[in-house]
């Protein structure tokens, strides 16, 4: 048994807010927290990996310590995006120049990150958790943030949906033991809205959001991207997708927050 008024010293970070990635989730009370996971859901182009690199590299200009496991990506695709974003070149600028051996100024950019770790393998649980704990060995602590892109790579088969629920629990026991913020990213039904249209709380593949605090969907019409709070436990939520925010992805990838400005 516990006492409430003695909670700062068991629970350290845990329940504390990241900084805000983009002025509209602070707005809309959207916050990313110690010790508690979140989704970012989508169908494929609708800019879920994107997204996750944008907050990635802001948590990381403000001194956050990460670990971004990429089975769904390799690290040169990563380094490219994440150089552009960093820089504001053109992304087929950036690929071009780090093609040609002239990725220098790149490179420069990159140390920016160098409190995020990448792992490009599909591992299990057991794979993550080792993974973690070889980060808090040799940095003494274990990292503020944990991205997974994305959850179907991270089970043996995409119709497991119980494995993936599966792993969702246990990436809430990390995030809870770590006192990390674990953000997951997923798939979305591409039968269940027409192609454009943010999907609803239903069309999350596999019904894998009961641990998630905090789920976002996402929907893409060319390089304009809407965005709806799903599921909040700390704060508004719609869980049809109606209520949305607005960004625009820019050619050097780097995610506008658009509807913050509107509503000012």
């Amino acid at each position: 048994m516990y006492s409430l008024r003695k909670f700062a010293r068991r629970t350290g970070t845990i329940g504390r807010a990241l900084p805000d990635p983009f002025p509209v989730f602070a707005f809309h009370r959207i916050t990313f927290r110690h010790g508690a996971t979140s989704m970012i859901a989508g169908n494929p182009g609708s800019f879920k990996s994107i997204m996750a690199l944008n907050i990635m590299t802001q948590w990381a200009k403000a001194g956050l310590s990460g670990v971004y496991f990429s089975a769904d990506s390799d690290e040169f695709t990563v380094a490219r995006r994440a150089g552009a974003i960093l820089t504001g070149d053109a992304e087929e600028l950036v690929e071009a120049r780090m093609v040609a051996g002239d990725g220098g100024k790149y490179a420069q950019a990159l140390t920016r990150l160098d409190a995020v770790k990448f792992v490009y393998k599909s591992l299990d649980i057991d794979g993550i958790t080792v993974e973690l704990q070889s980060f808090e060995s040799v940095y003494g602590a274990y990292p503020d943030f944990v991205i997974v892109d994305n959850l179907m790579d991270y089970v043996d088969s995409a119709g497991e949906w119980e494995l993936m629920r599966t792993l969702t629990r246990d990436l809430d026991v990390i995030a809870r033991k770590t006192t990390a913020h674990v953000c997951i990213l997923h798939h979305t039904s591409e039968a269940s809205v027409p192609a454009g249209v943010v999907p609803p709380s239903s069309s999350i593949q596999g019904k894998v959001t009961q641990k998630a605090r905090l789920v976002l969907t996402l929907a893409a019409r060319g390089m304009s991207l809407e965005a709806a709070c799903v599921k909040n436990t700390n704060g508004p939520q719609d869980p049809t997708g109606r209520t949305t925010m607005q960004f625009f992805v820019r050619s050097s990838l780097r995610v506008d927050d658009v509807s913050y400005r509107a509503e000012m």
